[in-house]
């Protein structure tokens, strides 16, 4: 008999999203939970109560828990169908029904934000919204243990099954891009002040904690000390690096060198097929004054990191997105610029990497990491697949699209599909993945109002909600998201694979073609993918 038959809610430990109008139901009193030895796994619970308050305790002798409270998140649009940037990114006019591929029909909240609070619960409108994440103690052995969960009277009994395997440190690299314009804006500090710092500090640490190795400073032109002759100086970027640094961070990501120049209008010049100077748009590369000013900018760049001894631990972006938005008449043009730039970079600063997010192979010897979409590597998949061939690093990405049935992190899809990306780049030998919204709030937009984000390129319509973010700007320091949580496992996922892959390449790629085919062709059941993640951890245990 269920001694809990009296508590209506929802509980789960599979990879998805709760909803404030998710079906309840007769709370069960027993959950089993399956991890690795060093593995963080979350459970969510809804809780229907007329209570104004609920204590929280967890009874183990193998475990500590972070408790969070579950904040609903507003979903004004749904996401458009296509996958090129040129079209409806997200749905102004709502649809008649919902989008298959979408969770609900916009507009809707869904319960992404995790709010870390103590050991109580306050509900809100009846409904207390519980996420909570086991930390294994040190040491923890292999094997069955057991727990206790209290909130307010409901109590539900816990099996957590520990495989004797640990998730490895920093062997998938990923980067998500952020703001410090808007940790400044929503924290309502001073850049530069000592409280800067400590909170970007706090990003740093969940940044670190998700898996993520490197961090991106885009340079602009506060490094810009004269302009008669242009002489550049990057000290300022020293207080911010230490900050990534010293919270494990490992890896130094900046640019850009090239600019693709600005319309009357102010708008980016999208289709150009003259490059700029980063730090001086009006000026192109190609002319000698051009060319002047960036090896004066790389030399100061260069001799800024060799005097902090940084120089072997840097990655570069020349320029984002070559051969995206380009006419196929400026391709060839865009390459030699891109050439002239690499040259100068590498001339003045020999350790570094050039990484690039791109749609093709096109820019052969330029780029040492390489970085398609999703998209682009399933159209230059065997392009891409002879790189990785050769011994070049092929990493991925997705932003503002693709969209539809295309694997992303939207907050109208299964919030599995971020998850199951990681997966992708297991299947396809893909080592590392680059994402350019951690906490991009353009114009101050307030994510706890709208998540759909201004569009300021100039094509297509606002990105889909939650592309550019997936943390909060909480009221004491950044709050994850639950999407933010899919990213972190699957980065441990793609940890755990190349291990599995490692000792049976067979056995690796059966694992991953139960759920994933290629990133528009994938099974996101959650029961299907627990279990798959469960075949995982025992393969890797026996």
């Amino acid at each position: 008999m269920n001694k809990n038959s009296r508590f209506f809610g929802a509980l789960s430990a599979y990879e998805e999203f709760f909803y404030p109008d998710t079906d309840l139901y007769e709370l069960p009193d027993h959950l089993r939970v399956v991890l690795a030895k060093n593995g963080r796994p979350g459970i969510q619970l809804l809780l229907k109560t007329d209570a104004l308050s609920l204590p929280l305790s967890f009874e183990s002798d193998a475990f500590s828990v972070e408790w969070y409270r579950m904040k609903a998140i507003p979903v004004e649009y749904n996401t458009g169908d296509g996958q090129d940037q040129g079209g409806a990114m997200v749905l102004e006019n709502r649809p008649a029904q919902k989008p298959a591929y979408a969770t609900h029909l916009a507009p809707f909240t869904v319960y992404d934000c995790l709010e870390p609070i103590g050991d109580v619960l306050e509900p809100e409108n009846g409904l207390a919204a519980l996420y909570f994440r086991l930390v294994p103690k040190a040491g923890l052995s292999a094997g069955t243990h057991a727990a206790v969960l209290h909130i307010g009277e409901y109590v539900c009994d816990m099996t957590a099954q520990v495989y004797g395997v640990a998730i490895p440190e920093n062997t998938f690299p990923v980067t998500n891009w952020f703001s410090l314009k808007a940790i400044a804006h929503f924290h309502h500090l001073q850049e530069g002040t000592p409280e800067f710092y400590d909170m970007v500090r706090q990003y740093a640490r969940l940044m670190h904690s998700i898996h993520q190795t490197q961090f991106y400073l885009e340079l602009n032109d506060q490094c810009i000390v004269s302009r008669d002759p242009y002489m550049f100086n990057f000290d300022y970027l020293e207080p911010l690096i230490r900050c990534f640094l010293e919270e494990g961070l490992t890896t130094i990501e900046t640019g850009p060198l090239l600019s693709r120049g600005f319309l009357p209008n102010g708008m980016p010049d999208m289709y150009t097929s003259r490059f700029s100077c980063a730090m001086v748009p009006d000026v192109y590369l190609d002319t000698p004054e051009g060319y002047d000013i960036t090896v004066r900018y790389v030399q100061s760049l260069a001799a800024f990191f060799k005097a902090h001894g940084w120089e072997n631990n840097v990655v570069f972006h020349i320029h984002d997105e070559p051969d995206i938005h380009c006419p196929p008449e400026a391709l060839e043009p865009r390459k030699q610029q891109y050439y002239l730039a690499a040259s100068i970079l590498r001339k003045y600063l020999p350790g570094v990497k050039i990484i690039e997010a791109v749609s093709s192979a096109e820019f052969r010897g330029g780029v040492d990491i390489w970085v398609p979409g999703t998209p682009g590597y399933e159209q230059h998949k065997d392009a891409f697949d002879h790189l990785i061939g050769l011994g070049e690093e092929v990493w991925t990405y997705v932003c503002c699209s693709p969209e539809g049935h295309w694997l992303n992190r939207f907050l109208d899809f299964a919030v599995l599909k971020g998850r199951l990306l990681f997966w992708g780049c297991a299947k396809n030998r893909i080592s590392g993945f680059l994402h350019w919204g951690f906490n991009q709030f353009e114009n101050n937009m307030n994510p706890f109002l709208g998540t759909s984000c201004p569009n300021r390129t100039g094509i297509g319509t606002n990105f889909p909600c939650g592309d550019s973010f997936i943390v909060y700007p909480g009221t004491d320091g950044p709050w994850p998201g639950m999407r933010l949580e899919a990213s972190r496992r699957g980065a441990e996922d793609a940890a755990l694979l190349r291990l599995l892959r490692e000792k049976d390449e067979a056995a690796h790629d059966a694992l991953i073609a139960r759920v994933f085919r290629n990133n528009s062709d994938y099974n996101d059941h959650p029961a299907l993918f627990a279990d798959v993640y469960e075949s995982l951890l025992k393969q890797l245990s026996d």
